[in-house]
């Protein structure tokens, strides 16, 4: 006689290959168990249903409450007696039922431990107590970015971009030690009382076959939280960082907005939107993201992994100028005084170098200068020290000396310092327009004075030429 598998939360028939033992509908609710503040309960007659309760012994650890449930087992707040140390117990739902199974399950947990980093929730190791296999984290008493969400909404947006910018400083860490974490989502990610967001719960990456097999394992069961998981995590594929860098993307958006890109009342069409549909902007629950930032959450939601950031470093490139740390920039006036203590030391270092040569305040650049190679070469030496005091400081440090004074930096679109080539672009910009017609007129032997006397209001404007460049300058100049 046939035996018909049912589930073990609602009791529906299964088919053979049913995940978990859950149907669809329930296997969707299922989800790893966080530190504080788990969002689900364990199936009835599952093994952390069976857990050690609050006051009793377990190991060496005295249970001192439930933290939370999930998929996986669960997790408490509990006292190591030998050390003292309040810690977070992860108890997890199944045995390790051979030897190779053991053995990689403490490998991992040595790795895992291994991880020391501010924003990564620290492994102190892995025991199996009464042949339950038990993972011991630090504890971390500021809930999750899950809850924050859940209390207050979605979080501004320079507070949801520094918090993801912690959560990937730590999953660079455990990166460097070959970790994927697999399953990145705000109820994994934990902020200190004093507000630093620490990645945690790396229980894919350390428990039985999170690193020898993809994120589906051999009996067809789904690994992690689809609403958060890659395409091709989904699909089964050998995973790498640009599936992290995915859920990253997912997680960043619900901070942002309260939803996920993707959600569906039922597990077979969220497999189908995740899989297939394009991502909606953010912009979509909330007109006042960025559209940059929007560009940059859509980027890391591609369905291919090459159309996502190639690694970290890149992603945290494009969201810095978002960061409550990203410049602020300069407001007009204060440029302005700026270009005023440049100008006038760059005008002071060549009066000074005309008269020690020349004996004279002469403009270096006249029509003279156009037929005299001495004067020619004095001009040209005059316009390449211009040229250099932009380009040297501003390219090297990010400021010339007026800027340094009004604590300004120039930087450039990866937030770091121009470079010589590129500042002496920006150099060039800012001097051959403003000094074209006055050149002009010089090559042709024309005293702009004399212009300015004779041909009316043409010549006044070829006259004052350099100050109606800088004012066009700064009238189209913008803060952002």
């Amino acid at each position: 006689m046939k035996t018909i598998r049912t589930c073990g939360v609602c009791g529906a028939a299964l088919p053979p290959d049913a995940p978990e033992g859950l149907c669809p509908s329930c296997l969707l609710k299922t989800d790893l168990p966080t530190q504080t503040g788990g969002e689900h309960s364990p199936p009835s007659g599952s093994a952390s249903a069976k857990g050690p309760v609050p006051g009793e012994m377990f190991g060496g650890y005295r249970i001192a409450g439930l933290l939370g449930s999930g998929g996986m087992g669960t997790v408490y707040e509990a006292d190591h007696l030998e050390s003292g140390r309040r810690v977070a117990l992860k108890v997890l739902g199944h045995a390790l039922d051979s030897v190779a199974a053991r053995e990689r399950f403490f490998r991992e947990g040595r790795l895992a431990a291994s991880i020391n980093h501010p924003n990564s929730v620290y492994v102190y190791g892995t025991e199996e107590i009464g042949r339950t296999p038990v993972i011991i984290m630090e504890l971390v008493g500021g809930g999750t970015l899950q809850e924050r969400v859940q209390k207050h909404g979605p979080m501004p947006v320079a507070a949801a971009v520094d918090a993801v910018l912690q959560i990937i400083a730590g999953l660079e860490a455990a990166q460097a030690f070959g970790i994927l974490h697999r399953d990145i989502k705000p109820s994994n990610c934990f902020v200190e009382t004093d507000g630093t967001a620490k990645v945690g719960d790396f229980g894919l990456s350390i428990s039985t076959d999170a690193r020898s097999n993809t994120n589906v394992t051999a009996a067809g069961s789904i690994l992690g939280t689809p609403a958060y998981a890659s395409p091709e995590q989904l699909r089964g594929e050998e995973l790498n960082t640009g599936s992290d860098l995915y859920s990253v993307g997912v997680t960043l958006f619900f901070l942002l907005t309260g939803h996920t890109p993707f959600e569906a009342d039922n597990f077979v069409k969220l497999l189908s939107l995740v899989l297939e549909a394009p991502p909606p902007s953010p912009v979509k629950f909330r007109a006042e993201i960025p559209q940059g930032l929007a560009r940059i959450l859509l980027r890391c939601l591609a369905k291919a992994r090459g159309d996502r950031f190639k690694d970290y470093a890149e992603l945290r490139r494009a969201l810095f100028p978002y960061s409550s740390t990203a410049p602020v920039p300069a407001n007009l006036g204060l440029r302005f005084v700026a270009g005023a203590i440049d100008l006038f030391l760059i005008t002071g270092v060549t009066d000074v170098a005309q008269l020690v040569a020349w004996g004279t305040l002469a403009p270096l650049i006249s029509p003279e200068s156009f037929r005299s190679p001495k004067l020619f070469a004095a001009a040209l030496g005059g316009v390449t020290f211009w040229l250099l005091y932009y380009a040297v400081p501003e390219g090297l440090w990010g400021a010339s000396a007026g800027k340094a004074l009004c604590r300004l930096r120039v930087l450039g679109p990866n937030r770091q310092f121009p470079g010589v080539p590129r500042a002496l672009l920006r150099a060039l910009i800012y001097l051959v327009p403003c000094h074209l017609p006055l050149w002009i007129c010089f090559g042709f032997g024309l005293d702009p004075l004399k212009v300015a006397m004779l041909e009316g209001l043409a010549g006044k404007l070829v006259l004052l030429s350099y100050y109606e460049g800088l004012a066009l300058f700064f009238v189209t100049a913008r803060r952002r």
